[in-house]
This record gives structure tokens, sequence and C-alpha cells, in this order.
């Protein structure tokens, strides 16, 4: 199951596998008993990356606020690549070490928000990373796994 996610588990791809078994985990939810277990553990889980919807205001802040950042695929892609293509936004050490494996690009500031308006009906979320948020992603709510525990009525 998804438990706190490193900057490390991001440019290894690691967050891939993480994600993947958090779906399934998630797929365990619906059963009597068993679920009642599994839901609560996927949230105790979940806790720390303090994913939630963002407006592109929150974004703008967090991009402005940074150092460095990054533009790539939404990590979850390699999932559901029949799903939608969007991009996510990296900042600060998570956008140095995807930058450094070729999972995302360098890009300004002014670059970053245009990436994020580039998807304008794909809602915002944004995920601490190592503790802080270090990931703006244009999610797909189709597969995005905070979406889908939205869904499931957990308490995310």
């Amino acid at each position: 199951m998804l438990m706190m996610a490193t900057v490390e588990d991001y440019w290894t791809g690691r967050i891939v596998r993480l994600i993947r078994l958090a779906h399934l985990a998630l797929h365990m939810e619906g059963i009597p008993i068993l679920g009642s277990v599994v839901g609560k553990k996927i949230e105790q889980r979940m806790e720390p990356l303090d994913i939630h919807p963002a407006t592109m205001d929150d974004a703008r802040s967090i991009i402005e606020q940074s150092r460095y950042c990054a533009a790539g695929s939404r990590v979850c892609l390699p999932l559901f690549p029949g799903s939608v293509v969007t991009e996510s936004v990296f900042i600060d050490e998570l956008a140095e070490q995807m930058a450094a494996v070729k999972k995302a690009r360098p890009v300004t500031k002014d670059q970053a928000v245009a990436t994020l308006l580039q998807y304008p009906h794909n809602p915002l979320v944004i995920s601490k990373v190592s503790g802080r948020y270090l990931e703006i992603c244009r999610s797909e709510p189709e597969t995005c796994i905070y979406w889908k525990i939205r869904k499931t009525g957990l308490n995310r």
C-alpha cells in the first residue's frame, strides 16, 4: 500500500509500484469485514501525502515560492497508458531528481504555470512528497487514486 512518498520513490519509479498496490487494495475495500480494515489502512497510509484538490492560485503560489521547477507526465501514467495524457509540475528537490533521470524537463516558473494551464479540464491536486508539497498534478479523475478513494467514501 501507499505510504509517505519520498523523492527517491519518484525518481526510481517505485512510486508507480506503490500506486498500483494502492489501486489493488482499494478493490478489496468493498469486501465485507476485510474491507473496513483495508479502508482504514488506505486512509492511514494516504494521510501523510495530504493529497487534495488545489486551485490555480494555489499552484501559482507553490511555484512562485519554489527555487526549481520541472514538468513531466503524471507519474501514474504508466499504469494507465490509455488515459488522457496530462502533465505534473515538480518542485525543488523532486524537480531536480526527476529532471536528472529524464522523467521531467527543467522549466522556468512561468513555464510551470503555463504547463498546468494547458489542461484546464483536468482538476489540479497537490501532494506532499518527503513531507512538503512538491507535486502539482493535472489529474485524470478516472484513474487517479485520490479521486477513486473519494468515490468510495473513505475519509479523503
